[in-house]
């Protein structure tokens, strides 16, 4: 039994895991696609060295203290988090980050599995929502 209560829980970490990096990762490609830096062409003959194209550190510089309002994913999926109500907080911590089953969170918090897996749906459904919501608002 223990076995399989490990695999599930691993399951379930894997597809929290699955669902953040492609979070994680669509926010990096919409950051990037909203402040990509034009570059200018210009022939060698006209280049002086003075004028040599920025090295990589400054146009990530440029690219970090850009003013725009763009709303990183973290701090969006931190919001949405916030917005939870404190159980639903609990649930999902003990879910994700102390990776306990819903059993064991249910004998934690002396309520039912049912009531655990239902308040981690409606959890997550909320997140997935605010997540959504704000994915071109700034665009």
């Amino acid at each position: 039994m223990d076995y399989r209560q490990n695999n599930e829980r691993d399951e379930l970490r894997a597809r929290f895991t699955a669902w953040l990096d492609t979070l994680i990762r669509r926010a990096k490609l919409n950051y990037l696609r909203k402040t990509e830096i034009p570059v200018d062409i210009v022939s060698l003959e006209e280049l002086f060295e003075e004028n040599l194209p920025v090295s990589e550190d400054e146009w990530m510089r440029r690219l970090l203290y850009q003013d725009n309002d763009f709303n990183f994913e973290e701090e969006r999926l931190a919001t949405a988090y916030a917005e939870l109500p404190l159980m639903r907080q609990q649930i999902l911590k003990f879910l994700y980050v102390d990776e306990l089953t819903v059993s064991e969170i249910a004998k934690r918090l002396n309520c039912s599995a049912q009531y655990v897996s239902d308040q981690k749906q409606k959890g997550l459904k909320h997140l997935r929502k605010k997540m959504s919501e704000g994915g071109d608002e700034n665009g």
